[in-house]
Formats: C-alpha cells, sequence, structure tokens
C-alpha cells in the first residue's frame, strides 16, 4: 500500500508540474495522490471520467487546473500514467449466459441448495494483515487529531498576539499614520515559505481588492499584517482585522458594537459614579451627617469640577451621537431594532459574524481588513456594504470572490501569486484585462526569442558545416 501510494505522488506531482504542486495546498496534493492510490479505485479508463467525477472539482477549486477542459485532458493524463504503472484495474467484461437462467429453479426441491462459496480475486488478509490495517487507521486518526488540535493552538496564538483594537478619538503615539510602505518581507506558515521579498506600498485612502488562488497565502498575508509581524508597518498603525465572530454571551448586539469605544464607555461609568456620590453627599448634607467628603475623599466641589470635565470629553466624542451611528451600521446590517435588542448568545455564529463587521465599521481604523465579509451578509447587507465602504475615508483590504463587490468596492488590486504581491490599478476587471495582456506581451517575446534563438542556431550550424 505504500508503495502505490508514493507511485501515486509521483505519477501526481508529474502530470499536474511542479509549480501548480508548490502553489497548492500540501493536504490537497496528498488527498488526491491517496483516492488516486485506492485499490478499489474505479479510473474510468480510457478517459479518465472516473477521476473527473471524483475530483474534478476539487482540482478546479484548488487551481490544479485552469478550466473544465483542461481538468478533462490532466483526468486522461492521469488515467493513462496510472495505467502505465499498472495501477488501473481492467473493467471486467460483460458476457452473456450460454442458456436461459430460471429465476425460480430449485424453489420447489424440499432441499435448499446448498450455497457456493463465494470466490475472491486474489489472496484473503490473514489476522496478522487486518492487525496492522487496524493500527494504521488508529495511527491516521491520531495523526488528524494531533493537527486538529496543532491548529487550534495556533489559532489561539494568533488571536492572543493580536493587539486590542478599540475607537481612538485622538492619536497620542505619533502624527497620524498615512501610506504604509513595507519592503523586502517575507510570510512563513509552518516553515513553508507563502510569500518571499515582496515590496508593496499601501497608500492612504485607497482601497486594495487582494485576490490568488485558495491556499497560496492571502488570509495569512492579513494575520501577520495585523499582529504587525512585517517590517514597516508604523507602530502606531491602528489595524483591525475582521476574522472571527464575538462572543456570545449576556451583552446585547447594540452594546456589544458600543462597547468597542472604551473610553465613551469608561467615561459614562464614572459620571454615573460620581453622579451617585454627589447624591449621597447632598443627602448627607441635608440630615447634617458625615464630613461633607464621599468615599473617595472627594468634596463636592471636586466631583462637580471632575463632573464637568467629563462631559466636555464627552460632548468632544460626540458621545451622544454615538448610539445612533451603531444603530445605524447594525440596521444597514439587516438587524432589526428588536435584533439590536438581543443578546448575543441568542445569535447564530453567521450574525455574530455580522456583529464583528459592525464593530470593525464602527471602529474605522487606519487599515481595515476584511476577509471575505460577503459570506455570511444577504443582498440588502451586500448592497448597503458596498455603499458604505465607497465612502470609507481610510485604507482597506479586502478578499473576496465576489466579482462583482470587487468591482465596486475597489481602487486597487493586490495579486499574490508564485509568492509575490503584484499591485494593478482598477478594479477587477481592469485587473484582468491588464494582466491577460502583460501575459500575451510575454508569450510574444518568448515567440521573439525561441525565433532567435532558433535563427542563430541555423547560421552556427551553416558555419560550422559549411552548408
Amino acid at each position: 500500500m505504500a508503495a502505490a501510494a508514493a507511485a501515486s505522488m509521483g505519477v501526481v506531482r508529474e502530470v499536474l508540474g511542479p509549480d501548480v504542486v508548490e502553489e497548492v495546498d500540501q493536504p490537497i496534493i496528498d488527498y488526491i495522490a491517496n483516492v488516486l492510490a485506492d485499490e478499489d479505485f474505479d479510473f474510468g479508463a480510457p478517459d479518465g471520467h472516473g477521476i473527473f467525477e471524483a475530483l474534478g472539482e476539487l482540482l478546479i477549486d484548488s487551481g490544479c487546473v485552469s478550466s473544465q477542459d483542461h481538468c478533462l485532458q490532466v483526468c486522461s493524463k492521469l488515467c493513462e500514467k496510472f495505467g502505465k504503472h499498472g495501477l488501473v484495474k481492467p473493467k471486467q467484461a460483460v458476457r452473456s449466459l450460454v442458456t436461459p437462467l430460471r429465476m425460480n429453479a430449485g424453489m420447489d426441491d424440499d432441499v435448499a441448495p446448498k450455497k457456493q462459496p463465494e470466490v475472491f480475486e486474489g489472496p484473503l488478509l490473514s489476522s496478522r494483515d487486518k492487525a496492522k490495517i487496524e493500527r494504521k487507521k488508529r495511527k491516521d486518526e491520531r495523526q488528524r487529531e494531533a493537527q486538529y488540535q496543532m491548529h487550534v493552538a495556533e489559532m489561539e496564538a494568533l488571536r492572543a498576539g493580536m493587539p486590542p483594537v478599540f475607537v481612538i478619538h485622538n492619536n497620542d503615539g505619533g502624527p497620524a499614520v498615512r501610506d504604509i510602505h513595507m519592503e523586502n518581507f517575507s510570510v512563513t506558515v509552518g516553515g513553508r515559505d507563502l510569500i518571499q521579498e515582496a515590496t508593496i506600498t499601501l497608500a492612504f485612502g485607497r482601497h486594495y481588492g487582494l485576490v490568488g488562488r485558495n491556499g497560496s497565502g492571502k488570509t495569512s498575508f492579513l494575520r501577520a499584517m495585523a499582529m504587525h509581524a512585517i517590517d514597516g508597518i508604523p507602530k502606531n498603525c491602528h489595524i483591525l482585522h475582521v476574522e472571527q465572530e464575538v462572543v456570545g454571551d449576556d451583552t446585547t448586539a447594540l452594546q456589544c458594537v458600543l462597547n468597542a469605544d472604551v473610553e465613551r464607555v469608561q467615561l459614562m461609568q464614572e459620571e454615573a459614579r460620581l453622579v451617585q456620590q454627589q447624591k449621597d453627599l447632598e443627602i448627607e448634607a441635608e440630615f447634617g451627617q458625615g464630613s461633607g467628603k464621599s468615599k473617595g475623599d472627594l468634596d463636592k466641589d471636586s466631583i462637580s469640577k471632575r463632573l464637568e470635565e467629563i462631559y466636555k470629553r464627552l460632548e468632544f466624542i460626540d458621545a451622544d451621537a454615538a448610539e445612533a451611528r451603531a444603530a445605524s451600521i447594525l440596521a444597514g446590517l439587516s438587524f432589526t431594532p428588536e435584533m439590536q435588542r438581543k443578546r448575543t448568545k441568542e445569535f447564530s455564529g453567521g450574525w455574530r459574524m455580522r456583529i464583528a463587521l459592525a464593530r470593525a465599521l464602527f471602529i474605522e481604523p487606519d487599515l481595515l481588513l476584511l476577509d471575505e465579509p460577503t459570506n455570511h451578509l444577504d443582498l440588502h447587507a451586500v448592497l448597503w456594504l458596498e455603499t458604505y465602504l465607497l465612502k470609507w475615508p481610510k485604507t482597506f483590504i479586502v478578499v473576496s470572490h465576489a466579482r462583482e463587490f470587487l468591482n465596486t468596492v475597489v481602487t486597487d488590486i493586490l495579486h499574490l501569486y508564485g509568492r509575490k504581491l503584484h499591485a494593478y490599478k482598477g478594479d477587477y476587471d481592469t485587473f484582468e484585462r491588464t494582466r491577460e495582456e502583460h501575459l500575451k506581451n510575454q508569450q510574444k517575446a518568448f515567440e521573439t526569442n525561441e525565433k532567435a534563438r532558433s535563427h542563430m542556431q541555423g547560421t552556427l550550424h551553416c558555419i560550422m558545416f559549411g552548408v
């Protein structure tokens, strides 16, 4: 079985090519090879239609092939190569019976005919072989569980490493962040280089769409930026990556969004506490009790002075308009007034993801990172989000497979291909036209070089042999 798996992997690498194998996630390649190595797999010889039915959709979605026609060609070639290695079982021919078969034969006999033992093709498994197979299954299950737990641990570590993100009303960490220039950076995950020595500049106020094959490293790039793990990102740059849903608890959806404004929440809590202390002092003074100071050793004048400072600050940060703004964002994402008052733990994961998106839009960071934001949205919410992002005053990067969404909201495209980031001006349609033209020019240049090379070889041949 191990030999068959190794041979299968070799054939898959040979047919797909080293460039494709490097681009696609290794688990996908392993899965394809293991499916084809199964001794009971029906290849659908000679054209490989069995491979296409079993793996065609995966080959197209993962980027192993470019189209359905290309997929059919690859499946046919895989079938041919596996046949040369003796891994394709010939299909049993259907033969007609020499004499008619009576279906009721033997039904009238007193003694039922003895069932003939089935004849198996190939050797039967011994108890030792069966035990080996069971041990291997248990080992594979343990490995899968270990890989899953490792993935969970990595996600928890990433979550713990993310800096806290909340509304900032004034920038005390230095001048406002404008352009972000990242030079000669790499992104590595699990020992595998996803991006190598890339250089990119994010201009302030531009809206970027990040595109590339599945598994090429788009999400890992966004995570690295959110963690400030790439040199060139200013320390005071406020980055928010919308990746996970909010925690379900007793907080209402509206309050969950408002809690992102930490300063407003703290000021309002302090205001409530000081007002209560002021009332307590007034009651004590009315009945001639107490020392004229609160439990915090603050007298009435000190409390009044601090309350005046709090009111000025609340007015400066426009605290009164915060609730209306948060409610408006939630309404745009299809939350009714009743839903906004519901506790977050009463929502499904998709709706909690919408609350996370609403928090991000409410915070308005210097750099907003959105990973497939339309996946959990209905049409009304998608249209509202398009309109909202068109007016977004700062920089954002969005990963999306929705062509119309990208055409509407982005001003530039970042293409992750071959472990490099390439920037293009314009929307997604403009990017496709530009890249197609670039590939045509490359092909023309290659053909020109080949003609020049052939001509030079012919000239040298004539000179050497005097033809």
